[in-house]
């Protein structure tokens, strides 16, 4: 995931495998790959783009966080929402944050 978060646009596999294979003594498979991403993007933790042998791939999520924040929503809806708050209260300084967060987008 990090080659794909570091990266400007959608990434092709053989770009993912390139640069992992940089850093690797023994070179993963293509396909070994190409079979990892396909199941993130199944889990849509990647969105496919393009047409057969033509894919790209991009993350849904800015980072592991987003994934984790986007998970725990899905699974929880509102009673996650409010023990986020409930949590947030409990320290001034992140309820600061939240509030600052709520008035940008706002």
């Amino acid at each position: 995931m990090g080659v794909i978060w570091q990266a400007d646009s959608s990434v092709s596999v053989r770009l993912v495998l390139d640069a992992l294979n940089d850093q690797r003594d023994s070179p993963l498979a293509y396909t070994t790959v190409m079979t990892v991403m396909n199941r993130l993007a199944a889990k849509n933790v990647l969105a496919r783009l393009g047409e057969r042998r033509r894919y790209l791939y991009e993350a849904t999520a800015a980072d592991a966080a987003g994934l984790a924040v986007r998970d725990v929503l899905r699974a929880h809806g509102d009673a996650a929402v409010a023990h986020f708050v409930d949590e947030a209260r409990a320290d001034p300084a992140v309820l600061r944050r939240l509030r600052a967060l709520l008035i940008e987008d706002g």
